[in-house]
């Protein structure tokens, strides 16, 4: 049995469960509203009942005054209903509504799906989720190391887990001590989040993502929020690989082929970047970029986010917008070695 909520002014609406709370049932479909500490004590995910009933909330800490009371204020974060609702809340706009955290993580699990690709998962407290927008970066810190900029390569509807991409490059002491000697249940400070390559919601055009290596990490967030807001116009993945198996998470790829009508998927191979990755060729920096085009010669209806080497951009950039795509729909992340 579910629900269906209305969000007004906005008139966007999701579905909750039967048991889910009116905050995870938001976040789950990709609805960034306001919220902290999920856990009934900061207020901030406070919201006002306009028609429907609510069940009686869990117990919670924070205190309405009189007045919200009367004008039937609660927290999504404790609420569940058995009815459809209209609610008022305020929606994130954009990256200036994400506040900057500082939130204490520990590592919940380590993956290695290629021998020089790991995969970090960080579980924040319960009391502390980390509120960001799909795309964005994350500071992460461990005593002893140079702090590195990441980005957060997981779907903001389960801002608990976040999960992190991190490439072994010889000479970045963050990836040398992730790969020697990071250990599950290690403590690792995150600050965050940051960045403006972000997924616009409201958009209508074909979306073509093209990521280098382990730039594939925001993308991955970005496809997983797309997929929570059941975006309605064609996905297309283009994966640029800098060595054999650098297409580290392609079951996902495929998976999610065969979960969606409107999604392609394009692995590419630079064939000329031997063993070093971010490969600085010719025919590496252009190799997404003339595939692109090739299937799609006219992008002036599409909208692109690329990440890659900061040495890739120029000339795709060039190619791209010399094939009809307008600037305003280019979204580019750059990444340096370290």
């Amino acid at each position: 049995m579910t629900a269906k909520i209305r969000i007004l002014p906005s008139g966007r609406e999701f579905q909750v469960g039967l048991h889910e709370t009116l905050l995870d049932g938001a976040l789950r479909a990709g609805i960034a509203i306001p919220y902290s500490c999920n856990s009934g004590a900061c207020g901030e995910c406070r919201a006002r009942l306009v028609s429907g009933h609510l069940t009686p909330d869990g117990m919670h800490d924070y205190q309405f005054s009189a007045a919200e009371k009367a004008a039937g204020y609660f927290l999504t974060c404790k609420a569940c209903t058995q009815e459809d609702l209209e609610i008022e809340v305020r929606e994130a706009g954009g990256v200036e509504d994400m506040p900057l955290q500082q939130i204490e993580t520990r590592v919940s699990r380590l993956e290695h799906p290629h021998p020089d690709v790991m995969v970090v998962h960080l579980r924040t407290p319960r009391s502390q989720s980390l509120r960001f927008l799909a795309g964005q970066h994350a500071l992460l810190e461990i005593p002893g190391v140079p702090p590195r900029n990441k980005s957060i390569a997981s779907c903001p509807c389960n801002a608990m887990n976040l999960q992190f991409h991190i490439q072994r490059v010889p000479g970045d002491p963050f990836a040398e001590y992730c790969f020697s000697e990071l250990k599950p249940n290690q403590t690792v400070m995150l600050t965050g989040p940051s960045g403006h390559f972000t997924f616009d919601d409201d958009a209508t055009e074909e979306v073509i993502f093209l990521a280098y290596d382990t730039g594939f990490a925001p993308i991955k967030s970005l496809i997983e929020h797309a997929i929570s807001l059941e975006y309605a116009y064609p996905l297309h993945l283009y994966w640029v690989a800098s060595r054999a198996g650098g297409h580290y998470l392609e079951n996902l790829c495929r998976s999610w082929l065969d979960a969606l009508d409107d999604f392609s998927f394009t692995p590419l191979l630079d064939e000329g970047a031997g063993s070093t990755p971010f490969s600085d060729t010719e025919t590496g920096q252009l190799l997404g970029a003339q595939r692109i085009v090739a299937e799609h010669p006219d992008l002036s209806r599409c909208r692109v986010y690329m990440t890659g080497p900061e040495h890739a951009v120029p000339r795709t950039r060039a190619l791209l917008l010399e094939h009809g795509l307008p600037e305003a729909q280019l979204h580019i992340d750059s990444f340096l070695r370290f």
